[in-house]
């Protein structure tokens, strides 16, 4: 199979995306801005691990997960471990061609920015990935309503307007880096041929600082974080978003890479501002910091609380088991990539999309 390094040209396909309220699962206008803004910020999530950079990360998380599956010997890889490569391929395009659910709600915590649950539903052929009928990806749901807001509010008029638009685009980075960070998850299960006994999910070896996923009784860590291994490979560290505590409750939070020492740097503004309104064009890895290093202590001196999942001095919130559940039908999009470019920049334009489904 050959693909084009930045496979990026065909937008998003057969996207829908499903909101959890008060009355079960309803599906999310395609027009309101909820939905445009976590369309940008997926196909930008998508878009990071589709670079070269991005393709190398998965086929090295791809490969760790699948020694230490062999190394524990409980549980056995279908696959050739020597085609990861084309693993790494073929599960891109198949989630560019048809994105796996997309859920609004019903993460595990406030802090919890997304979330992967698995869904027995796929055959396992490693040549013809499902990923609709593999996972589904789950998206705060507070954290989307702030991000609305930020781009109805937007505006070039005024200060409050431009310091909202910037606000809109913070988040665009915070879900597009999170989808990065669920689809390794929706990888690892790809990875798993459509299995989901816990010993097919990340080994507790492979991880980064003391992240975790799910534990035992004692604390002792059953899963690993395939998420936070790949960050710290592509991004240079694990991304947490601290308060700004010269700011309101609405706002997205200053991400920060945390290195292998713990130390928190701030990550580069215009290396947030390059990602999210030049995406094709986007290739700094590691992601750019700036200032001075904090420890854990310099952090909380400073009233820096973590945003974004769960510091790395705690546990971290891990993902449970799906089963399918009867909804309404949900409609399915294809979003071209002209489309989603100008949303960065258009924070109050709604998107143009065809519906397939």
């Amino acid at each position: 199979m050959s693909l084009p390094r930045d496979f990026t040209v065909n937008g998003l396909g057969r996207i829908g995306i499903t909101i959890r309220n008060q009355d079960g699962l309803e599906p999310l206008q395609e027009n309101s801005l909820e939905f445009t803004g976590l369309a940008f910020a997926i196909h930008a999530g998508l878009s990071i691990l589709e670079k070269p950079e991005g393709r190398q990360a998965l086929q090295r998380v791809g490969l760790i997960v699948v020694q230490e599956w062999a190394r524990a010997q409980r549980f056995r890889f279908g696959g050739d471990p020597n085609l990861m490569p084309r693993y790494v391929d073929e599960f891109l395009l198949a989630v560019r061609r048809d994105f796996p659910r997309v859920i609004v709600g019903g993460v595990e915590g406030p802090d919890v920015i997304a979330e992967t649950r698995r869904i027995p539903g796929w055959n396992g052929d490693l040549s013809r990935f499902d990923a609709k009928h593999a996972a589904g990806i789950y998206y705060n749901h507070s954290r989307v309503t702030r991000m609305a807001l930020a781009a109805r509010q937007s505006s070039d008029g005024s200060s409050e307007g431009r310091k909202m638009g910037n606000r809109f685009r913070s988040f665009l980075f915070l879900f597009a880096v999170a989808t990065a960070h669920e689809l390794t998850h929706v990888f690892v299960a790809y990875l798993a041929q459509g299995q989901d006994v816990i010993d097919s999910y990340t080994p507790p070896q492979v991880s980064y600082l003391n992240y975790t996923g799910l534990s035992d009784d004692t604390g002792r860590p059953i899963t690993g974080e395939s998420g936070r291994w790949l960050e710290s490979r592509l991004f240079g560290g694990s991304i947490e978003f601290y308060r700004d505590s010269s700011d309101d409750s609405g706002q997205a939070g200053i991400p920060y890479i945390l290195d292998s020492e713990g130390l928190a740097r701030k990550i580069q503004p215009a290396c947030i501002l390059q990602l999210v309104t030049r995406v094709n064009e986007f290739r700094t890895f590691p992601f750019e910091t700036t200032g001075r290093p904090m420890t854990y202590q310099q952090r909380r001196t400073k009233g820096l609380l973590s945003l974004g999942s769960t510091e790395a001095t705690g546990q971290q919130v891990g993902s449970t088991f799906m089963r399918p559940r009867r909804e309404r039908p949900q409609p399915l999009y294809n979003i071209p990539v002209s489309e989603l470019s100008r949303v960065p920049l258009e924070p109050r334009r709604a998107l143009r999309v065809r519906q397939v489904a």
